[in-house]
């Protein structure tokens, strides 16, 4: 059996290769493990009036488009 090198794929690959082998579960990890190492950008205080803007905002940006 080949050894699958998760850490030479990109996010994009990983992702994909995790979506059509939905049993691995080290990719799984491994694709989690990214996810959650990256730091928040986003901040939303309760309070902010301006909250909502603020979140279409941050999905905006982790969808890839540009306001």
């Amino acid at each position: 059996m080949t050894e699958i090198n998760y850490a030479a794929m990109d996010d994009q690959e990983l992702k994909r290769y995790m979506l059509t082998h939905r049993n691995d579960q080290t990719a799984f990890y491994t694709y989690m493990d990214r996810r959650h190492s990256r730091p928040s950008n986003t901040v939303i205080e309760p309070n902010d009036p301006a909250w909502e803007e603020k979140l279409v905002a941050a999905i905006e940006a982790q969808m890839g488009h540009d306001r």
